[in-house]
C-alpha cells in the first residue's frame, strides 16, 4: 500500500538517521521450551515504573521520548514527551500516550517512545491498551496505534532495513474503511519514487482494549500474536538483518477523518515491554517470565 510507504515510512528517517546499520548472520534458535524450564539470556524487561516524562531514570534505562516536529503521521504537527505520562493503576505502573488534535497541524500532537538499537532475533512483548474512541472531544480521527521494531534506511531500497509492526488503527486508514490490526514486515522502501517491499496481515475488526503483543524472530520466520493466538506468520524475505529500535508511538495519518476543529485526544496505554534475545517463547512463557519479574520486585532489567 504506497499510501504507507508515503505517510508512515518516514518514521525510519526520523530520529535514526544517526545509527549505522549492523549486519548480523542469521542463526538457529532453540526450539521453545517446556515451560517449567528457566529463561535464561539477556533480556529487558521494563514495567514503566517512572516518575513522568523528565525522570532520569528513563534516560539512564535507555529510553528517548521523541520531541519536535516530523515524520509519520501530519506534516507539521508536533511530537510531545510532556503527554507521555506515568501512573499506578490497579497495583500495576502504566505508561499513557497521549495524541490528538484539533483539527489543524499546528493543533495536532503525537507521541513517541523508543529504545536504544540493539534487538534482532528472540521475543518481543507488550502489553497495550488500544482504544477505538477519543477520551474527550469528537470521534473519527484516522489514528495509528502501535508497538514495533525498525533500523535506520541508509538510502532508498537498502537491503538491510528491517522493521516489525503492530499497528492498529481504530478510525481506519490506508483505504482500511474501520478498525484494523495489521501486523507487517518489511523487507524495504523507498520514498522517491515511492516503492515498498513488505507483507502485511491484518484484521478488520474492533481491538479496543489491553492485548498482550508478541513478536518472534529466528531464521525461518517472524510470527505475530495476539493474545495467545497466531495473528501472523511471514518468512523470507520479510526477515529483520540489522538490529532495530523497539518503539512505541501513537499518531494522526492525516485530518481528513472528520472535518471539526473542537479539540480531541485519544490515548495508548502500555503495561510493560520485554524482550529475549535469541530465545522463541511461548506467549504462556512470556506471561510466567513477566509474573516472576514482578513477584520479585523488579521493574527494570537489561542485559541485552
Amino acid at each position: 500500500m504506497l499510501r504507507h510507504v508515503l505517510l508512515s515510512r518516514m518514521r525510519a528517517a526520523a530520529g535514526l538517521v544517526a545509527f549505522g546499520l549492523l549486519g548480523a548472520a542469521l542463526v538457529a534458535l532453540p526450539a521453545p521450551r517446556a515451560a517449567a524450564q528457566p529463561v535464561v539470556g539477556p533480556a529487558l524487561f521494563d514495567d514503566f515504573d517512572y516518575t513522568g516524562y523528565l525522570d532520569p531514570q528513563l534516560t539512564q534505562h535507555g529510553w528517548t521520548l521523541r520531541s519536535g516536529q516530523g515524520g509519520p503521521g501530519v506534516p507539521g504537527a508536533t511530537w510531545r514527551p510532556q503527554n507521555i505520562t506515568f501512573a499506578t493503576v490497579s497495583g500495576n505502573s502504566i505508561m499513557t500516550m497521549r495524541s490528538g488534535t484539533n483539527g489543524t497541524a499546528a493543533g495536532t500532537e503525537h507521541t513517541e517512545i523508543y529504545q536504544q538499537r540493539k534487538f534482532l532475533h528472540g521475543t518481543y512483548a507488550a502489553r497495550v491498551q488500544f482504544s477505538d474512541v477519543p477520551i474527550y472531544g469528537p470521534d473519527g480521527d484516522r489514528m495509528v496505534q502501535t508497538f514495533f521494531t525498525i533500523s535506520p534506511l541508509a538510502y532508498p531500497m537498502d537491503p538491510s532495513y528491517s522493521e516489525l509492526d503492530f499497528e492498529y488503527l481504530p478510525n481506519g486508514g490506508w483505504g482500511i474503511p474501520g478498525s484494523a490490526l495489521l501486523a507487517t514486515s518489511w523487507e524495504t522502501y523507498s520514498e522517491d519514487p515511492p516503492q515498498e517491499e513488505n507483507v502485511s496481515t491484518q484484521e478488520r475488526a474492533s481491538f479496543a482494549g489491553w492485548h498482550d503483543l508478541v513478536i518472534t524472530v529466528d531464521s525461518t520466520a517472524v510470527t505475530y500474536f495476539i493474545d495467545g493466538r497466531v495473528f501472523a506468520t511471514h518468512s523470507e524475505p520479510y526477515l529483520p538483518e540489522s538490529t532495530m529500535s523497539i518503539r512505541f508511538n501513537h499518531w494522526l495519518i492525516n485530518l481528513l477523518g472528520i472535518s471539526s476543529r473542537k479539540t480531541r485526544a485519544y490515548e495508548q496505554k502500555v503495561d510493560y515491554v520485554y524482550f529475549a534475545q535469541d530465545q522463541v517463547l511461548s506467549p504462556s512463557e512470556v506471561q510466567a517470565v513477566v509474573a516472576d519479574y514482578r513477584t520479585r520486585g523488579v521493574t527494570f532489567e537489561d542485559t541485552v
